[in-house]
């Protein structure tokens, strides 16, 4: 074999070589490992609400035929009777009234009247997925009671108000066979003896309140509270788990754990038993535009009203975040911030550490803060106590004994219980009935021991 043969037969092997090289690099396909994901999990932390469970009254009062025949209860079940059968008509012909100071608070507290309180505003639009309205478009405003009118004569025909107290806002409506209501204004049912009291009427100047013009034994409970884990909200809050470091830090028997990725925090107090969130990336200029621009419309703050209802409803129900009886209690639209706070045998409940109430403070698009308990009401452990409240007079000059106290500046007074924390048992609370004022938009105790004063307590 000549040289020259020899190397014509080495290129051609590597030539081929070459060709099965290349084949092999364009046909290889390497077998890859699944990455787990590091997303949002999907997470059910215990319930979803609809929004009849989150809006419902926290009293009703009934004004008979004569000017001092005034009753009312805030018990569960009357209001619970209540709504069922307000629940079944159809509502038609909603329309704007233009009244006089004098024809407001007469269609509101007159006589023959059934008076429907809710402790916040509700926008007309949101609950119109609790009643059943003919009209298709409702109106763009918010209401914070609804009141009936009923006559003595038989009619077929009743008129219903939808009111905004401090707006001096009134829409009516008519609605057909409600003869069920009128078992409301039979003095046989309307009666101490069936749960209501007797009221009298606190004229403020503003407003009129109705306070009872008895005493009435109130009973106390105690309660073995449920933890939840509190790392089943961080799941549900941090869109990238990959991304939340823990750091937790020992305060005695107690510990106060954050979690923090790029853009939020989240602080679990396990003394208080409270969470708070906050994402400062969803901050926004709104709030500082609502100061410098008075133009802003009444329409507009009220479609922002129904909008901030129904994504803070929507954003606690994508993590089926709702326990026990909380229920809409203030809702602020032109700052975006809305509290749901907890009922306890048709009471509210305060604690001053935000243990009983759910607080969200949105930006433009998404939430900014949430603030809530991580607790469950679980156990009841019975006390066997009562305690004797003051009658509503009582309430009155003790709160008039106020210095500088203003009755134009008096918003609202219920009976409601104060949360405390047992100090040897973090999951044991004390719920003590007693008397709270609501004054320049803070709630505070009524101080019948002198103390207290007039700034609030939030």
């Amino acid at each position: 074999m000549t040289i020259d043969l020899f190397k014509s037969i080495l290129l051609m092997l590597l030539v081929v070589l070459s060709g099965l090289l290349t084949w092999n690099v364009w046909s290889y396909q390497p077998t890859y490992d699944t990455i787990k994901s590091t997303t949002a999990v999907d997470v059910s932390i215990n319930e979803i609400r609809s929004t009849s469970q989150l809006i419902k009254p926290s009293r009703f009062l009934v004004h008979g035929s004569e000017s001092d025949s005034n009753y009312g209860t805030s018990s569960e079940t009357e209001i619970d009777k209540l709504i069922s059968i307000i629940e079944n008509p159809t509502f038609f012909n909603v329309k704007p009234l233009a009244l006089s100071e004098e024809e407001f608070k007469d269609l509101v507290h007159g006589v023959n009247r059934l008076e429907v309180i809710f402790p916040s505003e509700v926008p007309f639009t949101s609950y119109g997925e609790v009643l059943e309205f003919g009209d298709s478009i409702l109106p763009a405003t918010t209401f914070d009671r609804i009141v009936v009118e009923w006559n003595e004569e038989e009619t077929s025909t009743f008129s219903v108000y939808f009111v905004s107290y401090d707006a001096r806002v009134v829409y009516e409506a008519k609605v057909e066979e409600l003869e069920e209501l009128q078992e409301l204004f039979n003095l046989n049912i309307v009666s101490t003896t069936s749960g209501y009291q007797s009221y009298f009427p606190y004229d403020t100047g503003d407003r009129i309140l109705f306070l009872p013009e008895i005493r009435k034994e109130e009973f106390q409970y105690k309660y073995v509270m449920e933890r939840i884990d509190s790392t089943r909200f961080r799941d549900a809050l941090f869109p990238d788990q990959g991304e939340v470091n823990t750091n937790t830090n020992i305060l005695g028997n107690e510990t106060e754990t954050l979690y923090i990725d790029r853009s939020s925090l989240m602080k679990v107090d396990s003394l208080n038993n409270t969470l708070n969130y906050v994402n400062p990336s969803a901050e926004t200029s709104e709030t500082s535009e609502t100061s410098e621009t008075s133009e802003t419309s009444e329409t507009s703050v009220v479609g922002d009203a129904s909008e901030l209802f129904q994504k803070s409803h929507r954003f606690v129900n994508e993590h089926a975040g709702w326990v026990n009886d909380y229920y809409l209690y203030d809702l602020d639209a032109s700052n975006q911030k809305i509290t749901f706070r907890l009922y306890v045998k048709g009471l509210p409940v305060f604690n001053e550490q935000g243990a009983a109430q759910i607080d969200q403070e949105w930006g433009e698009k998404r939430i900014y803060k949430y603030d809530r308990s991580f607790m469950i009401l679980d156990d009841y452990v019975p006390a066997g106590d009562t305690k004797e409240m003051q009658s509503g007079y009582e309430v009155k000059e003790t709160l008039e004994m106020q210095e500088d106290y203003d009755p134009k500046l008096l918003e609202d007074i219920t009976v409601a219980y104060r949360m405390t924390r047992d100090s040897k048992n973090g999951v044991l609370y004390e719920l003590e009935p007693m008397w709270f004022y609501r004054y320049k938009g803070n709630w505070q105790p009524v101080p019948f021991d002198g103390g207290g004063d007039l700034d609030g307590l939030e």
